[in-house]
C-alpha cells in the first residue's frame, strides 16, 4: 500500500478528459496507473486501485483508494458477484451490496448493518456537470436509516453511467455535490492531472 501511495503523484497525473474507453456501472481497475478525478465542492478527490488484491473471508477484493484534496485517504474493498457488486468493511467485517451488476428500475438493497437503504429510482437519466453531460444514467436514492454517519446527509442521490461508472451525486434539493471531471487509463510518468 505504501508503494502505491508514493507512486500516485507521479503515475496519476492526467492529461485529458475521457481519451480512453472504460465500461460499466462499476469500474474495477486492475492497477494504480488508472484513475478517476472528481470535483467535490471547492476541492477534489481522485480514485485509483492498488496493484494487488486483498482476501477477506474467502473472497478476493479490488483495493480502491480515494485521496482527497486535503490529504486524507479512504480505502474501500470491492468485488463483483453474479448479481451484485459488493464492498467489504474492515471495521465491521461485513460485506454489503454496492449495486446490481445489471441495475433495473425498482431494485432495492440495504447495507449489511441496516444503516443505509438504496433504490434504483430512475433509468435513462441525464446527469449534467460543469464538464460534461452523461446520458443513460441510473439514479440511486440513498437514505440513512440509523443515523450512523452523523457527518453525512440523511438523503442523497447517486448517478452511475453505463459507460463511465460512478459519475457523481446530488443532494435532496438537486445541488451537485461531486462529479467526475477526468479519467485516465494507463497513466505514464509526466502525464498531467487537471491541467497542472
Amino acid at each position: 500500500m505504501k508503494t502505491s501511495l508514493k507512486l500516485i503523484p507521479i503515475l496519476l497525473l492526467f492529461s485529458s478528459f475521457f481519451q480512453q474507453k472504460i465500461d460499466g456501472f462499476i469500474t474495477l481497475f486492475e492497477d494504480s496507473s488508472s484513475a478517476k478525478y472528481y470535483r467535490y465542492g471547492k476541492t477534489n478527490y481522485f480514485e485509483y486501485f492498488d496493484d494487488q488484491k486483498k482476501n477477506f473471508k474467502g473472497n478476493e477484493y479490488y483495493v480502491r483508494y480515494r485521496k482527497y484534496g486535503w490529504g486524507d485517504v479512504d480505502t474501500t474493498y470491492y468485488r463483483k458477484g453474479k448479481e451484485f457488486y459488493f464492498h467489504f468493511d474492515k471495521e465491521t467485517t461485513l460485506e454489503s451490496k454496492l449495486l446490481p451488476v445489471n441495475p433495473r428500475l425498482g431494485d432495492k438493497w440495504t447495507e449489511s448493518d441496516g444503516s443505509w437503504s438504496y433504490e434504483v429510482i430512475a433509468v435513462d437519466q441525464k446527469f449534467k456537470t460543469p464538464k460534461k453531460k452523461y446520458p443513460n444514467c441510473i439514479k440511486v436514492h440513498c437514505r440513512q436509516i440509523t443515523n450512523r454517519n452523523k457527518e453525512k446527509s440523511k438523503e442523497y442521490f447517486l448517478f452511475y453511467s453505463p459507460k463511465y461508472g460512478y459519475v457523481g451525486n446530488i443532494d435532496k434539493n438537486g445541488k451537485v455535490l461531486s462529479y467526475l471531471s477526468q479519467v485516465t487509463l494507463n497513466a505514464k510518468t509526466g502525464d498531467k492531472m487537471n491541467g497542472k
